[in-house]
């Protein structure tokens, strides 16, 4: 096993996207926090990152050998492995010409299939084939590809067959996080259920209208028992009324952990009825000891029978999650044992060893 000294003699290239800050850093999406924590984590390990950005820099953890760089600046010849997220992160190792890296990690949050009708995937059109051909570009590349879940594991090897590794890295938790502050529900006197994600916008429009529709009809269902709904995070809300759905917009990063502390429950809600894709909120609703209610296709329920924190709702059955989120609101929790449990199995330092273990076995 090499030694910490040996460890920074390595230099780690992280890339996530061009248009990525795109609104400021302030209100980083999931996909954001992921680039970030896994990059610290690494540095944490010892190696030199660099993160490779076309904007203003992330406030990141001070002490670690961890950068920016500006994309324009980025020469991957310089480093030993460099690691995309996203299709967009390998489309912009492309575009600076690093494809030909001969240790590129792949991290992929999605994997689509050579047509429109893949159980389990929800984009479509043109939206999947940029997608898909990206992945071709991937499995042609690639050294290793990070998936989330098994079932993505299963769909990629169906698609791209077996001759690229796959690791299963799924979404990680802060270990240290900001105690609790103020009460950014006070002027309300309901109880509270939250809804903190993406929504999109410019992509998977599908599932946007999907997801309103089924937070409309909760929220209306919630606000007959006493319970407000609450929607934070981007996206498009242009069919959410507010006699039904509270949208508090994007929330700063450094502000979303007293929307999940003084809530009561949190809610998930599954792309279809078959979903591949894991629910990243769910590890952070979690972290904080929030009770989640998820619905049934969502790959990484486990978490909530794995802590003791949640219910699960047969998928689409609207009043069936309105119950209950209403059980969840009123039932007392173990919430320190949950905490406790993420805290031993889930954190982002735990997730990077995965990188570590292979990187240290492959470079000499």
């Amino acid at each position: 096993m090499k030694s910490g000294g040996q460890h920074k003699a390595i230099r780690i290239a992280t890339l996530y996207r061009k248009d990525l800050l795109r609104g400021g850093a302030a209100c980083c999406t999931m996909g954001t926090t992921r680039w970030l924590r896994i990059s610290e984590a690494l540095a944490a390990l010892g190696y030199q990152v660099d993160m490779i950005m076309d904007g203003p820099s992330l406030p990141v953890t001070d002490g670690l050998p961890l950068r920016s760089v500006p994309l324009a600046a980025f020469d991957w010849r310089r480093y030993d492995v460099v690691k995309t997220l996203f299709h967009r992160g390998f489309d912009a190792l492309c575009a600076a010409g690093g494809a030909r890296h001969p240790f590129i990690i792949s991290k992929l949050g999605s994997v689509v299939g050579d047509h429109d009708e893949v159980a389990g995937v929800h984009f479509f059109g043109a939206e999947r084939a940029a997608l898909w051909e990206t992945q071709r570009r991937i499995r042609a590349t690639t050294r290793y590809v990070s998936l989330l879940t098994k079932a993505s594991e299963r769909l990629w090897e169906v698609n791209h067959g077996r001759g690229t590794p796959v690791l299963l890295v799924p979404t990680g938790v802060d270990e240290v996080v900001p105690e609790p502050r103020e009460n950014p529900y006070r002027g309300f006197p309901e109880r509270i259920a939250v809804y903190i994600g993406n929504l999109y916008t410019d992509t998977q429009r599908e599932v946007n209208l999907l997801w309103q529709a089924r937070l409309q009809e909760l929220g209306g269902l919630l606000r007959k028992k006493g319970i407000r709904l609450s929607v934070i995070g981007p996206g498009r809300v242009d069919n959410l009324d507010p006699a039904c759905v509270t949208c508090l917009g994007p929330v700063e990063n450094r502000r979303i952990w007293d929307y999940q502390y003084f809530a009561h429950a949190a809610i998930v809600l599954a792309q279809g009825v078959v979903q591949h894709n894991e629910s990243s909120k769910i590890y952070y609703y979690l972290r904080t000891g929030l009770p989640v209610v998820s619905e049934s296709p969502v790959p990484n329920n486990h978490l909530l029978k794995d802590t003791g924190l949640g219910f699960i709702a047969t998928y689409g059955d609207t009043r069936e999650m309105a119950q209950l989120v209403e059980a969840a609101v009123e039932k007392k929790w173990e919430k320190e044992a949950a905490v406790r449990y993420m805290l031993r199995h889930h954190t982002w330092k735990q997730r990077a060893q995965v990188y570590d273990r292979l990187i240290q076995e492959a470079l000499p």
